[in-house]
């Protein structure tokens, strides 16, 4: 039962008692503009002004026999309540602003559940340690890992950002403690040396200093060294720490 319907039941069943409108809301302790409102099908009355009033003239509203559940007839109110927001005739401004609030409510919502989503996502794709048995893991940009685990990985756009990264693709083996792996260009940055994976080839950049120091080492089956530059063939590998290393059939290092 909805406006006016429920005005005119309950104009009805007071009278029916012998009761006036002043008499009706003394008893109702409602305030008696607001019980004529209510009469005459202006307003809707709260969930708790309706029970009480129907309570007074002893009329159940949850029996279904007699006007169908309570709960379905506020249903139906709201039905009619959000309806009767796209009407602008009335209440241009006020309607306006209920409903820039809704769709603001549910477009705010919608983008904090796909970013929730796309978090996850990345994050089971980074975070999974897969052995060499397993099959290959690919990330959004097309790369192809053979193998690869990670104990702490996220993304920010296209770089990958990790800690404790192993992985081998196309031919390159890489283990890093830390590592920024941009998945669209294949550059690397490992805090120690910056470069580029190809197939079966990486090239990258060094200090001099830290090549003197052998804080960066390298070995392969053939070495080749010119002037600012170190060519390294068959087997080849550089490593910075004992456990941070790249391994592949060629490398390719520029000294500045």
């Amino acid at each position: 039962m909805i406006q006016p319907n429920l005005g005119k039941k309950m104009a009805e069943l007071r009278k029916a008692k012998g009761l006036t409108q002043e008499g009706l809301a003394e008893k109702c302790n409602v305030n008696v503009r607001t019980l004529q409102r209510i009469e005459s099908g202006e307003v809707t009355p709260r969930s708790y002004t309706a029970r009480v009033i129907f309570a007074v003239l002893e009329f159940d509203l949850y029996d279904s026999n007699k006007n169908g559940s309570f709960i379905f007839y506020w249903l139906e109110h709201f039905y009619w309540y959000f309806l009767d927001l796209f009407n602008l005739k009335t209440h241009k401004m006020e309607k306006i602003t209920i409903l820039s609030i809704m769709f603001s409510a549910i477009i705010l919502g919608l983008f904090a559940v796909r970013s929730e989503s796309k978090a996850q996502k990345e994050n089971e794709a980074y975070t999974q340690d897969i052995n060499q048995n397993s099959s290959t893991q690919t990330t959004k940009s097309g790369m192809i890992f053979s193998y690869f685990s990670c104990s702490n990985c996220f993304n920010e756009k296209d770089d990958m950002i990790g800690r404790d990264v192993k992985f081998k693709i196309n031919g390159v083996t890489v283990n890093m403690g830390l590592i920024k792996l941009n998945t669209v260009t294949r550059e690397f940055n490992t805090g120690s040396v910056k470069g580029k994976l190809f197939q079966n080839k990486v090239e990258l950049s060094c200090p001099e200093d830290m090549i003197k120091d052998d804080h960066v080492k390298f070995t392969a089956d053939k070495i080749e060294k010119a002037e600012g530059k170190i060519l390294l063939k068959g087997n080849a590998r550089i490593t910075s720490t004992e456990n941070d290393f790249i391994e592949t059939d060629e490398i390719i290092i520029t000294i500045f």
